[in-house]
């Protein structure tokens, strides 16, 4: 592992290198760079363009510049949705979730690759983001066999509520919610507040350290009951045919 520092460094020194053959002005140049060099410790993470990175640029020139980022497949800013039912709706005013290309680049960038391969569970990093990041890289292979296009969170349209899911997946005409969660000892708060809402799916997906089962839970809300797939980070990648298997 030690011996991909080298590739990495080149890698971030190319993209910084071709920041001038894409930007339009002097100013974005300055904006990518900032990015490419301050964002990889937001991984994981729902962002604000403004002054983003602790910088003095404005909103719209930040949001520009991911967006090129994005077209260049570098990042995805994955917004989230507030309905529980399918299709997703975005709520493109709200802050959107940002999610690099490669887990292992972002580790070096923020330099935590020892904290990542020694800690025994990559949820106790970041307060989770590390794991949200990887989840959310590895999503992308479910999405592009399904044919979607964007990936998306929930967060409840409430005045004073904080639930939020921290991915949804939509399939069989349904918007599935799933959790990166550390443990059995995680109370299921958010799904369970998902879950509740009227139009919402008995199903829900927990991603975890764990092993894979299928559980039912008792909706402490709403006193029904939903199924729980408790899926293992490494089968992350193949939830869409877990769940065409299974459910």
């Amino acid at each position: 592992m030690a011996s991909l520092s080298p590739l990495y460094r080149s890698l971030l020194q190319s993209y910084d290198e071709d920041v001038e053959k894409y930007a339009i002005s002097t100013q974005q140049i300055a904006v990518l760079r900032h990015l490419l060099r301050s964002g990889w410790s937001y991984a994981g993470q729902s962002i604000s363009f403004a002054r983003f990175g602790g910088s003095s640029f404005v909103s719209s020139s930040v949001h520009q510049a991911f967006e090129l980022l994005e077209k260049a497949f570098l990042v995805s800013l994955d917004y989230p949705t507030t309905s529980v039912k399918a299709p997703i709706q975005e709520a493109l005013t709200r802050s959107p979730k940002l999610i690099w290309l490669d887990s292992g680049l972002v580790n070096f960038s923020a330099g935590i690759q020892v904290e990542y391969l020694t800690n025994t569970s990559i949820t106790d990093i970041w307060r989770g983001h590390a794991a949200e990041q990887i989840v959310g890289q590895e999503l992308w292979q479910v999405l592009d066999r399904s044919y979607i296009d964007s990936q998306n969170f929930w967060v409840r349209d409430k005045k004073g509520s904080n639930a939020e899911i921290d991915f949804v997946f939509q399939t069989q005409g349904k918007l599935l919610p799933i959790e990166v969660k550390s443990g059995s000892n995680s109370h299921l708060r958010s799904l369970q507040s998902y879950t509740a809402i009227e139009g919402a799916p008995d199903l829900a997906i927990r991603i975890w350290p764990g092993v894979f089962s299928i559980d039912d839970v008792k909706n402490q809300i709403s006193g029904s009951t939903f199924h729980l797939v408790n899926l293992p980070f490494y089968l992350v990648g193949q939830l869409d045919r877990i769940i065409n298997r299974y459910i």
